[in-house]
């Protein structure tokens, strides 16, 4: 019985691959006539503020290949959240299993949980508000990011510096924050 229930659903399995007209892993293309929300001209978006540095190259073609990121970052938002923007100095020294892993479909989901993980939702955080002691903050991918102030400095896990902060980007009825760090945060308490 078993071997017949297997036999089913490999030979539906078999029967739907040549249906599928992308790769396995890879995201779909963004269909024709999509809703695009209008974005005004006087709203800096999350993309704008990345695009508008170049300390920032690295993560905007980090966001080109993570699936939605883009639409994500390119809209106009109601909520106060904090970004800890990782700079170019930060994926420079991710070294060779990072870019390796990142190239794989893979690794193109991986790097969008990345980006999440810099991100801290429904929060404005300036540098003001955190002190000597270390504490933790949640974040997109529901884990924690350990703080702490360390002279004047802000550090992230013991290991990222905040190297430029408290960067307002105008927003529909709120100032998010966005910070530049040295290193890239991973969800597993890693570090590149």
């Amino acid at each position: 019985m078993k071997l017949r229930i297997f036999s089913i659903i490999f030979i539906t399995a078999l029967g739907l691959c040549d249906r599928i007209d992308r790769q396995p892993l890879s995201y779909a293309t963004i269909p024709n006539g999509t809703y695009v929300l209008p974005k005004n001209s006087n709203i800096t978006t999350l993309l704008d503020f990345v695009k508008s540095r170049d300390d920032l190259t690295s993560l905007a073609s980090v966001l080109a290949e993570s699936a939605g990121f883009l639409q994500a970052f390119d809209s106009p938002t109601t909520w106060s959240y904090t970004f800890f923007a990782p700079s170019n100095t930060a994926f420079n020294n991710t070294g060779a299993y990072f870019s390796t892993f990142a190239a794989t479909p893979k690794g193109k989901w991986w790097l969008g949980n990345l980006i999440q993980h810099h991100y801290i939702p429904n929060t404005q955080l300036k540098t003001s508000a955190f002190n000597t002691s270390a504490t933790r903050i949640q974040t997109g991918t529901f884990l924690y990011i350990g703080t702490q102030l360390v002279g004047d400095q802000l550090v992230l896990n013991n290991v990222s510096a905040v190297i430029d902060a408290n960067l307002p980007v105008t927003n529909v009825g709120k100032m998010p924050y966005k910070n530049v760090i040295t290193n890239v945060l991973l969800g597993d308490c890693a570090y590149y």
